[in-house]
């Protein structure tokens, strides 16, 4: 995994977990990031809560280019 896909990995964990606290903590997230970290899939959340984390990524964190 290259550090830009790890730091998206990490940045979405944190979004989920600080910004996200009704989602059952109990449930396993997988979040899978491309090799040139341009699209990101998190198994364990529905269509919305998924936009969610993305659009908070987008305004707050800076990665722009995110699908």
């Amino acid at each position: 995994m290259t550090p830009q896909q790890e730091k998206l990995q990490q940045d979405a964990a944190e979004v989920m977990e600080k910004r996200m606290p009704f989602l059952n903590k109990e449930k396993k997230h997988t979040i899978t990031v491309e090799p040139d970290a341009s699209d990101l899939t998190i198994d364990g959340l529905d269509d919305e809560e998924e936009t969610i984390v993305k659009e908070i990524l987008r305004k707050e964190y800076g990665y722009t280019d995110l699908n």
